[in-house]
């Protein structure tokens, strides 16, 4: 995530900002070794063997009393030899950058101590060199290499994710905070008919927003997902744990699953097995869900209204989607939330699909 972060969030600023509020307390080591800086530092050094010059832990502080001196405009001390400490590229040369493909930003090859005093002294601009060619950020090819992008050849992103390099260039596809609100507002009017600590399963839960989500509130949460580009950006952009989302086949993974969960939640897959694209039928899919839904489950598909559906899911609307899950499944009560509002160009065509809750 270093090419996307912003200069005015990096490890150099931050610390700049530190400095500025505490002053000289930040040398202390118990305060040093809490900084970003210093976490940075380590992390280089644990790549490639050295930070600049710096070899051992115990060094980086002097690197980084140089770097507040430049920033208070002094000059930096030599190391005692009569030479210029070399920690920083030479103050003359120019700030070295490349663009990122598909945005309007560059990533520093050289020059991350010099933008950050510039960011720190409110500079809005700074004379740079651009190199090419452009390059893509580790976060760009993850999201390209998830089946959907590959699929599609188009630069979208499935679920929500923020980092400045994705603009206006990319599609955001699935907007999700809109089933989460009807999620938690058909959670709260039946919090009584769930333990204190509820467990949450998401089937083909992509990046893992929902995972992510229900952990926030409190769930024991889980996702199953086969692409592993798509687990892969929930670790990095997310947050989350390795044991929380497993890498499999949804099938496979719910004939062999043993445990069930109190809420689970399945968007947007069960249409591609009534289309015949999965290995079992969509009444037996239905069925393992039902037997790994302990209490809750919250279920949206492809509908008939959808341009791209509205041939070969011609007849399933609501209405014959909520009589085929009362017929196909053990749950009793199905209840409508309310429409996903995804319908958005460039897919105005497509999506508002109804969410349902079943319970029994």
């Amino acid at each position: 995530m270093r090419p996307s972060t912003p200069i005015s969030q990096s490890p150099h600023t931050l610390f700049l900002a530190e400095y500025k509020s505490i002053g000289e307390v930040i040398f202390r080591p118990e305060v040093f070794h809490q900084t970003a800086y210093f976490a940075n530092a380590v992390k280089c050094m644990n790549i490639i063997g050295q930070y600049f010059d710096c070899t051992r832990e115990d060094q980086i502080v002097e690197i980084a009393r140089g770097f507040v001196k430049r920033f208070k405009g002094e000059e930096v001390s030599n190391n005692g030899n009569g030479k210029r400490s070399d920690e920083f590229s030479n103050a003359d040369s120019m700030v070295e950058v490349r663009p990122i493909e598909f945005s309007d930003c560059y990533e520093v090859i050289d020059g991350n101590h010099r933008l950050a005093i510039a960011s720190a002294r409110g500079l809005e601009t700074y004379p740079v060199l651009v190199k090419f060619p452009a390059v893509r950020t580790p976060l760009q090819q993850l999201l390209l290499d998830y089946a959907w992008c590959a699929m599609r050849g188009e630069l979208e992103i499935y679920q929500p994710v923020e980092s400045p390099e994705l603009g206006i260039h990319w599609s955001r596809i699935r907007r999700c905070d809109d089933r989460l609100e009807m999620a938690e507002k058909f959670l709260q009017e039946h919090r009584q008919e769930l333990p204190e600590r509820p467990t949450y399963l998401d089937i083909a839960c992509s990046y893992g927003w929902f995972v992510r989500a229900f952990t926030e509130a409190g769930f024991d949460a889980y996702g199953v997902e086969i692409d592993w580009a798509a687990i892969e950006i929930g670790r990095r952009v997310y947050g989350l744990k390795p044991e929380q989302v497993t890498r499999s086949e949804a099938v496979r993974w719910l004939e062999n699953n043993q445990e069930s969960y109190d809420v689970v939640s399945c968007f947007s897959l069960l249409h591609h097995f009534i289309l015949n694209r999965a290995s079992v039928s969509a009444e037996e899919m239905l069925k393992m869900i039902d037997r790994a839904t302990r209490k809750v489950l919250f279920l949206d598909m492809g509908e008939e209204h959808e341009e791209w559906f509205k041939e070969s899911l011609a007849g399933w609307n609501p209405d014959r989607i909520e009589q085929w899950l009362k017929e196909n499944s053990t749950f009793t009560r199905i209840y409508r939330l309310g429409t996903d509002r995804d319908n958005v160009p460039p897919f105005a065509d497509n999506y508002a699909r109804t969410m349902f809750a079943c319970m029994r």
